[in-house]
């Protein structure tokens, strides 16, 4: 079995990458702290009182509060990553797939299921359970996992607790046999789960038949949403429109992971000899509404501030996070994850008539309008030079130029400050 080794060589290697910096430098502090870290490892007290709480969108979050805890916590990652084959899916290569498979021509069933409370309802025993009996891990590496069990059995945690990246690998594992199972339907297309929403591409099946399996397969610990969440379409082979459009041009509607579908009965000419349709891709309703919020959100938060030079460059920072890019360090690891407006929707269609075209009206509407009670509080609160300065930026534009912006993260958890209320 591979294993990334419980030493104090490997583990100041993992405080270099907490800290960001060079395992070379000041490597006998790394040693030593890395020495500590071993000593609460093997007394079973690595874990103890390391995490606080907090709530974010009226769910319960956790975080660690010391650099043993997270160092301990990579520990476990890396080697789940080595034995285990524990890959994180990636969002954007999902939908890349799924715009594939939903250009197919042929009649086919999408389905979308989501999972209640997934994190909170997992069972950390049967965790336990699949890693011992099909030996995914290192019993060293498994003692470690119950060290940090035992912890958040004390703290009084429910299942997997959200906002510790450990959750997200465990998690992943729980689930890795309702996946198989499900892949491996002789009816079943596509078949893909980002965390706990699933979609699902079938052929000859009856309405609920799929809907019965992923029942059926799924743990008795978890339960599926009843609500909006949850989507059975039909889509029919798509057609040639004739000129005269005595056949009129129809579509479907899916919304998965960020984005709406319309799929059309359209005819796609295809160079690969494959039966295809018309697919649009564009921004969902609801992360549309969620800009829109953060965005009167932020002017909000001017106007009711001093509105010193201070304050407008935050406004002007807090605008530039909306329509614009950066790069983030992904927490405790050198990994550079690009996100903002176009990395994480790079996948849709529309150009110019669109909706963030509309999101840029309605942001210039409550700059120089004075049809509404917010707008005319934030004529106010700016001058019209500021105010045309702050018109520059446009979100159709930060999509198409793909505009860079570069924060600290001391600067990032100051923009975000309020978005999530």
């Amino acid at each position: 079995m591979i294993e990334s080794p419980f030493t104090t060589r490997n583990l100041a290697r993992f405080i270099a990458r907490n800290r960001n910096a060079d395992s070379s430098d000041a490597k006998a502090d790394y040693e030593s702290v890395a020495s500590e870290i071993l000593k609460k490892i093997d007394a079973g007290t690595v874990f103890c009182n390391a995490t606080k709480s907090f709530t974010l969108n009226n769910k319960t979050v956790l975080t660690y509060t010391t650099e043993d805890a997270k160092v301990a916590s990579k520990l476990i990652i890396r080697n789940l990553e080595l034995n285990a084959r524990i890959k994180q899916p990636n969002r954007s290569e999902i939908i890349s797939a799924l715009i594939s498979s939903l250009q197919d021509g042929t009649p086919y069933r999408a389905h979308r299921y989501d999972i209640k409370s997934f994190y909170e309802s997992i069972n950390r025993s049967a965790i336990l359970t699949m890693l011992e009996d099909e030996s995914l891990c290192s019993l060293r590496t498994l003692n470690l996992i119950k060290i940090l069990f035992r912890a958040l059995d004390l703290d009084n945690v429910k299942g997997l607790p959200r906002g510790l990246d450990i959750s997200a690998y465990l998690s992943e594992i729980y689930l890795r046999n309702f996946d198989t199972k499900l892949r491996r339907l002789e009816h079943v297309n596509f078949y893909a789960r980002f965390v706990d929403d699933i979609i699902i591409l079938t052929s000859n099946d009856k309405a609920d038949e799929t809907t019965n399996f992923v029942k059926e397969f799924l743990s008795s610990d978890l339960t599926l949403h009843d609500d909006g969440k949850r989507s059975d379409i039909q889509i029919g082979k798509s057609e040639i429109l004739d000129k005269d459009k005595r056949r009129i041009e129809k579509f479907e509607t899916l919304n998965y992971l960020g984005y709406e579908f319309k799929i059309f009965n359209t005819y796609l000419q295809s160079t690969d000899f494959r039966v295809k349709r018309k697919v649009e891709v564009e921004i969902s309703k609801n992360k549309i509404k969620r800009m829109k919020s953060r965005l009167f959100s932020s002017l909000l938060s001017y106007c009711s501030s001093a509105k010193g030079l201070g304050d407008f460059k935050l406004l002007e920072k807090r605008l530039k996070a909306l329509t614009g890019n950066y790069e983030i360090n992904s927490s405790g690891t050198n990994v550079i994850i690009k996100t903002g407006i176009y990395f994480n929707y790079h996948h849709r269609t529309p150009k110019n008539n669109c909706r963030l075209a509309d999101l840029d009206r309605t942001f210039q509407r409550a700059l120089f309008s004075q049809g509404h009670p917010l707008f005319k509080k934030l004529s106010a609160s700016l001058l019209l030079n500021e105010r045309r300065k702050l018109s520059g930026f446009s979100f159709l534009n930060g999509y198409k130029n793909v505009t860079y912006y570069s924060f600290t993260y001391k600067e990032l958890a100051k923009i975000r400050m309020h978005w999530n209320k």
